[in-house]
């Protein structure tokens, strides 16, 4: 013995008619619009974060805007706006086919790319914001101003290389004096050799400060190097990103950019999932009123407002008292005028339906011919659906107020295929793959075929009674 495969391919509006009350669809229909409308808003506003601060040149400032920033910025929320409202839409329309994916792709991958980059900003300016206020990068900026002020300002070796330059001049001067000091050639000599010795003493010292002011100088530009590349460093601090993404960084051992971009598609890939499920939520609910017969109110759908096929144009061949034109009864009428005074005819029998209108006189006959295709007693063929319609009318004529001979065969063979096509638009029927030669062009829909056939009272009755 082995057990059956599970059919995941599950008809979600046939289910949820099947398992819930009216009450309780349109109660989830209205919690599911609600939510679904919230998604949209933060979708919106996601995206609408990244598009205006690239359309406005990244200075998220309105009061500092420019007229043109200002057009950039509505142009860009209108351009977000329209693309969440078609997502929006689209996730709750139930569109299936190659299309509607072609479509679902296009405006995820903008949600998701607008998101997500909105997302992977928000972070880097957060690590960016905990680097600058951190303590170790402000003593890094402290530490470039007093070495800026140190190089700027003069040092003691600076004044001791001033004053033994000066101390070199001084003693040239006075070597050049001794001829004008002295007479004897004994005490110029003197003189001079005294002179060179201080001037050689002088140049010396010039020697040793520029040496160490040069030594000085080269300490002070060093250590301002260094401490400008450790501020660059401490200004964007990969240690400053949130723990989950120092955890993916380590745990699949990739870049701090490539963190944050595994961390917000995560974040907003489960948002994008939510929100498509929301959507399609709403789109069952609203189908499965419509397989009850109900509008997204819950009132029940009349044939003349929702269903063009069966309004005043599409059922043409019905005349102004709700029955259905038959252009040879009005032939045979107009030659019994002429041969029998309408006076002397008898009287037809009176309506007991006042509202009937063409489309009321439809949708009655096509209530009780559905709940007989439903129960198994009619197939959905022309010719069966035909006759129902013909017992239809004979059953309910007195109630009425009819002549079933003013309905010809073609007026209801006619009725019959409006409500075969009816219910092949609602879901209750589809078109049979081998259909053909001897072979019915509708089938009964799955969900419908394996329910057991329920009681089916007779709605004329009740709608007159």
């Amino acid at each position: 013995m082995t057990d059956s495969p599970i059919n995941t391919n599950m008809d979600r509006p046939a289910h949820l008619v099947a398992t819930k009350s009216l009450r309780d669809i349109l109660a989830d229909l209205r919690k599911a619009e609600a939510w679904l409308l919230i998604a949209a808003i933060a979708a919106f506003l996601a995206s609408a974060f990244f598009v205006v601060k690239y359309f406005v040149g990244g200075a998220m400032e309105p009061l500092n805007w420019s007229g043109e920033q200002w057009a950039n910025a509505l142009l860009g929320l209108s351009i977000t706006a329209v693309i969440t409202a078609a997502q929006a839409f689209l996730y709750s329309s139930g569109y299936k086919g190659s299309a509607a994916v072609v479509a679902t792709v296009i405006v995820v991958f903008f949600g998701l790319f607008s998101e997500v980059s909105q997302s992977m900003e928000r972070e880097d300016a957060t690590v960016r914001h905990r680097s600058e206020n951190s303590p170790v990068f402000q003593a890094a900026l402290g530490s470039i101003q007093n070495l800026s002020a140190q190089a700027a300002m003069p040092s003691g070796r600076s004044q001791q290389l001033a004053a033994a330059s000066g101390a070199v001049a001084q003693h040239e001067a006075e070597l050049a004096a001794c001829h004008e000091k002295y007479r004897t050639a004994s005490r110029i000599q003197q003189c001079e050799r005294y002179e060179h010795g201080k001037i050689a003493e002088a140049r010396g010292a010039v020697a040793s400060a520029e040496t160490a002011a040069s030594g000085s100088a080269a300490v002070v530009g060093s250590a301002l190097s260094a401490a400008i590349m450790q501020a660059k460093t401490l200004e964007y601090d990969e240690d400053k990103h949130y723990a989950m993404i120092r955890l993916l960084k380590g745990l699949f051992n990739i870049g701090g950019i490539w963190a944050s971009f595994l961390f917000s598609m995560i974040i907003i890939g489960t948002f994008e999932y939510a929100f498509h499920f929301v959507g399609s939520h709403v789109a069952d609910h609203r189908r499965a009123l419509l397989l009850m017969g109900r509008d997204t109110h819950g009132d029940v759908i009349h044939t003349e407002t929702c269903d063009p096929a069966t309004s005043d144009t599409a059922i043409s061949g019905m005349t102004g008292n709700g029955i259905p034109r038959d252009f040879g009864n009005e032939a045979r009428e107009t030659y019994l005028n002429q041969i029998t005074p309408e006076a002397a005819r008898p009287e037809p029998l009176e309506s007991k339906v006042h509202d009937l209108t063409r489309e009321r006189f439809f949708k009655l006959i096509y209530t009780e011919v559905r709940a007989r295709i439903l129960n198994g007693e009619v197939k959905p063929t022309v010719r069966p659906v035909t006759e129902a319609v013909t017992q239809t009318i004979r059953h309910h004529t007195k109630a009425l107020g009819l002549q079933p001979s003013l309905i010809g065969k073609p007026e209801r063979q006619k009725i019959a295929e409006k409500i075969l096509e009816k219910l092949e638009r609602e879901a209750v029927l589809e078109l049979n793959p081998e259909s053909g030669a001897g072979k019915s062009k509708y089938l009964l829909a799955s969900q419908w075929a394996n329910q057991p056939a329920a009681e089916s009272p007779h709605p004329i009755s009740q709608a007159i009674g």
